[in-house]
């Protein structure tokens, strides 16, 4: 079966027309075509049809054929145009080949006319495809510009200044964003609310998963909601959100206005360590509740509770940190993480943070960070 080409002939002569539709249907294609003798039917041809290809004689009265390229490509830049002609020079078809010319062929010889059309056809349709995901790539680090730009406004920009305790948090994306969430911020009892927490995945939809669970906690938060209503509107108001296909495990921990008590309630999380001045581990904040989007009890259980002391150290992480590997494919680990903080547990908070994820950085050493890593230390 014939190959189906809407053809247009830049020619004045139809009888060379005619003989360029009769070699394209020799050569296996069934034209459909449309002669034109000057620039106003050549304009005119332009604006009626989306052609497959253009074939122009290069003399014609009051126009050659760079002229019509140039017309050509105002309309339709990647439409392949082969020049036909019986006149042209060397010189005269180079320069048109620089104008975007795809070939020149001589009406003496027209046995490889319809292989020269089929080869531009191909080659128009891999340039087709080469500017598609061209504009998919720019399409995606657009996403990922945007995705970057909500990320960074989810992050706190600088520690809270809240009765000289010293606090700071860090995240490292595996990717150009990443799925990981903390944040830090006052409740109106003069308390402070630390939160950590894991979107699964990366890039866009993490990031504005994210920044539903920001909106959401600090919304909450305003109105002097217990820990269990917070999380309990939160795992509902994300319901939808999520669907069936993403989860977020969440570590939402309050300190009193006094530093004295900490209570907390941890959604699917690694457990975070509260350590004494001497290094010591005193309580561990373990998870009580199933990941937000996993199916668990539509209440939240009761908070745990944990007294505190001054010189006191609360580090929270998400398992990028934990499971890290190695190029041997050792795993990071708590006791190794923990191990960091109680050497580094004198220094501020943000060093205290930077060295563990320097830590985990040499760890991992060659090998690709696979998950997104973040910590945050509080020193009461």
């Amino acid at each position: 079966m014939n190959i189906p080409l809407k053809v247009l002939i830049i020619e004045d002569s139809e009888i060379d027309a005619k003989l360029l539709v009769a070699m394209l249907r020799r050569g296996g294609f069934d034209p459909e075509f449309e002669r034109v003798g000057d620039a106003a039917g050549l304009s005119a041809a332009l604006d009626r049809w989306k052609w497959d290809v253009v074939l122009s004689d290069h003399l014609l009265p009051g126009i050659d054929s760079i002229e019509a390229l140039g017309m050509v490509r105002a309309i339709d830049p990647d439409v392949p145009f082969i020049i036909v002609s019986g006149v042209i020079g060397d010189d005269l078809a180079v320069a048109a080949m620089k104008a975007g010319a795809q070939d020149y062929l001589m009406k003496t010889n027209l046995s490889r006319l319809a292989v020269a059309v089929a080869r531009e056809l191909q080659d128009a349709e891999d340039r087709r495809a080469r500017q598609a995901a061209e504009r998919a790539l720019m399409a995606q680090e657009e996403e990922l510009r945007i995705a970057r730009d909500v990320q960074r406004r989810l992050f706190p920009v600088d520690a809270p200044v809240w009765a000289g305790r010293d606090i700071a948090g860090a995240s490292l994306p595996a990717a150009a964003t990443g799925g990981d969430y903390f944040d830090f911020f006052p409740d109106p009892g003069g308390g402070l609310c630390v939160v950590a927490g894991d979107v699964t995945g990366h890039g866009l939809g993490p990031a504005l998963l994210m920044a539903d669970v920001r909106a959401y906690l600090r919304a909450l938060v305003l109105v002097d909601r217990s820990l269990v209503d917070i999380l309990t509107q939160v795992r509902r108001l994300l319901k939808v959100d999520l669907g069936s296909e993403r989860f977020i495990t969440l570590l939402f921990a309050r300190f009193d206005a006094d530093v004295r008590t900490l209570e907390y309630l941890n959604a699917g999380h690694p457990p975070a360590y509260v350590m004494a001045p001497d290094g010591r581990i005193k309580a561990e904040m373990v998870s009580t509740a199933p990941a937000l989007g996993i199916d668990g009890p539509e209440i939240m259980p009761e908070p745990g509770r944990i007294d505190l002391e001054p010189g006191d150290l609360v580090l929270l992480l998400t398992d990028g940190v934990i499971e890290a590997r190695s190029s041997a494919q050792e795993e990071f680990g708590e006791a190794r993480a923990v191990e960091i903080v109680q050497r580094e547990r004198a220094r501020p908070a943000a060093e205290i943070v930077q060295a563990l994820l320097h830590a985990v950085r040499q760890f991992v050493g060659n090998g690709s960070q696979q998950d997104d890593m973040t910590a945050v230390v509080v020193k009461t």
